[in-house]
């Protein structure tokens, strides 16, 4: 019982800045639900500097820059990284394209500490479709082997889980969701008040809110055409929040002003803290039109707002959410984007009660210790194994 309640976790994220989209942001959610639990929990990163709160408890350990390509550490970088990993009970590995977590893999089978993956949707589908012979090459070098020496692969969701068995046939897979807080969303305090940071809003104009890392498998452009129907008969507003490639960015403003739609559609750039908790309030809808998530954060974050969303089956998590009565799950077009809203624009009733049912199933599914007692469990079981 000592031992547990002393439980030294290493967490290992490459890239932790939260722009990159939401596997930085769960890793920071699980770490400080980890910490509260009473563990011992330190983060090891190597580029990017958006910390966990000093109160936090995390211990933050800094790896230095890659020194060998691609995306490597020397053998004298990774001496120094070995000590740390052989005084720690598990290794818990994120994002495992980076080159970098097989070596860490290694370096943990060498001092016998064992050591989780969280798939974090690398192992998709849509995703091993795109640059499928580089993510082969990567499987074939040892990729696939740091996955059946791991402890447990760890995915978010069963969909994800059937996917990664394609790849990855004798993993050890746990499926636990994403640690998700949802008490700023449930009970938001003073401080995200709509009207401090969003005053422009035009009250009388129902607000739908696309807020996500700006990528093309995102489906942005989906729902900028789709609000080309929408406006026809509906005066509404659309804001897309979010950040990405430059580029990426100014093709969806230049899609914007081909359409015609400039004075409908806001881009806010990047939001979080206060500032996002009071755009997710000012939500009528939230729409994610997306190919591949594997869990997709935001949409269980607007659904404790009680905001009905809209998405897709490139959601891994999509049986959960329809389900749960908040979410309504379409194909991958436009047009399947643009009768959606406008199913929903014409029934305030149903908006309202699958705001309502989404809320409740937040309520019931994140709220208190069940989640983060399932790591806990998980990591137990590695270090007993």
């Amino acid at each position: 019982q000592e031992h547990l309640k002393t439980m030294q976790i290493l967490h290992y994220c490459a890239r932790l800045r939260l722009t990159d989209g939401g596997v930085v942001r769960a890793i920071l959610d699980l770490t400080s639900a980890l910490s509260e639990s009473s563990k011992k929990v330190t983060l090891m990163v190597t580029e990017g500097n958006d910390y966990p709160s000093p109160d936090s408890g995390i211990q933050i350990m800094r790896t230095g820059d890659f020194d060998r390509p691609p995306i490597r550490f020397s053998p004298k970088r990774l001496a120094l990284l070995k000590q740390h990993i052989a005084d720690t009970d598990v290794l818990h590995l994120h994002i495992p394209w980076e080159p970098a977590n097989i070596q860490l893999a290694k370096i943990a089978i060498e001092v016998g500490t064992p050591y989780v993956i969280s798939v974090h949707g690398m192992l998709d589908d849509w995703v091993m479709k795109k640059s499928t012979m580089k993510k082969k090459l990567f499987l074939l070098l040892g990729g696939r082997k740091m996955f059946h020496k791991a402890s447990a692969t760890h995915c978010t969701a069963i969909a994800e889980a059937n996917q990664v068995k394609r790849w990855i046939p004798k993993a050890n897979i746990q499926v636990v969701p994403l640690v998700f807080d949802p008490t700023n969303y449930l009970t938001p305090p003073p401080t995200s008040d709509p009207d401090k940071y969003w005053p422009q809003r035009e009250s009388e104009k129902p607000v739908i809110l696309f807020l996500s890392r700006l990528h093309p498998k995102k489906g942005v452009d989906r729902l900028i055409n789709a609000a080309s129907e929408i406006v026809k008969k509906h005066d509404v507003r659309f804001i897309i929040a979010g950040s990405g490639n430059p580029e990426y960015e100014i093709q969806l403003k230049e899609l914007v002003q081909q359409l015609n739609l400039q004075s409908h559609i806001e881009f806010v750039g990047f939001v979080e803290g206060d500032r996002k908790t009071a755009l997710l309030r000012t939500a009528d809808l939230f729409v994610l039109p997306t190919s591949q998530e594997n869990f997709g954060l935001a949409l269980p974050e607007a659904m404790a707002c009680s905001v009905p969303v809209i998405t897709t089956k490139g959601v891994d998590i999509w049986p959960e959410l329809q389900e749960s009565g908040g979410a309504l799950i379409i194909e991958k077009d436009s047009n399947s984007v643009a009768n959606a809203i406008a199913e929903l624009l014409d029934n305030k009733e149903r908006m309202r009660d699958m705001g309502l049912s989404g809320r409740a199933w937040v309520k019931e599914t994140f709220s208190g210790d069940e989640v983060v007692n399932r790591y806990i469990k998980m990591y137990r079981e590695s270090i007993n194994s």
